[in-house]
């Protein structure tokens, strides 16, 4: 028994120095793999429509150009429209926020808290020091801005480019890359890369609509209760879908402070409520209609996968996290599948 555990702490420990050395490396190279995971997601929902137009008889270029070209105008259009709609409402936002913020203040002095000005303005002098902690200096500041910027605008240009190249050339890239491989390997690679891919695109598809449904409903919500400021928060909580629990959470925590300042903690509490149920609805009617079975994981693993994708590569992480442990799971199962069906072949050759 001490040899078998011995023999199963190396093998763990080695494991864990593998995953160890693996995260550092995507830590330090995530201003290139997050262009290029983003674009695999992307082209898992683009690849299949330039598909259908080489079926139809359309040159694999042509086919490429015109759905690659008609995604970035639409996206390009819709960032506009976003822009545009929220420059007029955004400093209203920001300032029902700081006001909410201000009312919360006041409420931890008046209210059942009991806390002191001193102590309140204490804590908020400690969150604001946490929040600009990350540079030393006016002029470190502005090198990390500029910087932060070049590698942003570096990012989009390699995103487009290998998401153009994997519409056009995807099952290509694809085949080239199985080929290399042993022999032995080729069809089980083949086989996860096909439910990857398709994992990936109704993981996309999914949250979308999701994420469409819960702007609807809670954009429906604040308009009922009479909250200000709609359209940014109801695009705040369709991104958020994209972030399963921190965006909602953060959203849901916007709307209630605009509501706190327009209408008193009345208000505040109906869009608690309102996000509350939103999130009923989509946890156990919206997810398990739209998502594959796959994709349902347990919320435990959510907020573990999540939290670690926070630690690890901050938002992107966040966003990334989900789908990550997702194809996990697939690559799990189908290994399990493979292994139930050698048992019966094994037991009657035995």
């Amino acid at each position: 028994m001490l040899r078998a555990a011995a023999a199963w702490s190396w093998r763990l420990l080695l494991i864990g120095a593998a995953l160890a050395v693996s995260t550092w490396v995507l830590v330090q190279l995530w201003t290139v793999v997050l262009p290029l995971v983003l674009s695999l997601f992307l082209a898992s929902v683009l690849e299949p429509l330039a598909g259908r137009l080489r079926r139809r008889g359309w040159p694999p270029a042509l086919a490429a150009v015109t759905v690659f070209v008609s995604s970035v105008a639409i996206l390009v259009l819709i960032g506009w429209w976003l822009v545009t709609a929220f420059a007029s409402e955004l400093s209203h936002l920001q300032d029902q926020v700081q006001g909410g913020l201000a009312e919360l203040e006041r409420w931890a002095v008046e209210g059942p808290l009991g806390l002191s000005e001193q102590q309140v303005g204490d804590l908020r002098a400690a969150i604001e020091e946490a929040a600009r902690a990350s540079g030393s200096g006016l002029a470190d500041q502005a090198l990390g801005t500029a910087r932060m910027a070049i590698e942003l605008v570096a990012g989009v240009v390699l995103l487009l480019f290998v998401l153009f190249f994997l519409i056009k050339d995807g099952e290509l890239i694809g085949r080239w890359v199985i080929e290399r491989l042993p022999s032995a390997h080729r069809e089980d690679v083949r086989e996860l890369g096909r439910r990857g891919r398709l994992l990936l695109r109704r993981y996309l598809l999914a949250t979308a609509l999701t994420g469409v449904i819960d702007a609807v409903l809670i954009g429906g919500g604040l308009v009922v209760i009479g909250v200000p400021a709609v359209l940014p928060l109801t695009v705040l909580t369709f991104f958020g879908a994209f972030f399963p629990l921190v965006g909602a959470t953060l959203a849901g925590a916007l709307a209630a402070l605009v509501a706190l300042v327009s209408g008193g903690f009345g208000d505040a509490i109906w869009v608690l409520v309102l996000t509350v149920v939103v999130q009923q609805v989509e946890g156990n009617v919206l997810q398990p209609f739209f998502m594959d079975r796959a994709m349902r994981l347990h919320p435990i693993v959510i907020v573990v996968a999540v939290g670690a994708g926070i630690l690890v590569a901050g938002l992107s992480g966040a966003f990334l996290a989900v789908p990550i442990v997702a194809v996990i799971v697939t690559v799990t199962a189908y290994y399990r599948e493979q292994r139930d069906e050698l048992l019966p072949v094994e037991d009657a050759a035995g």
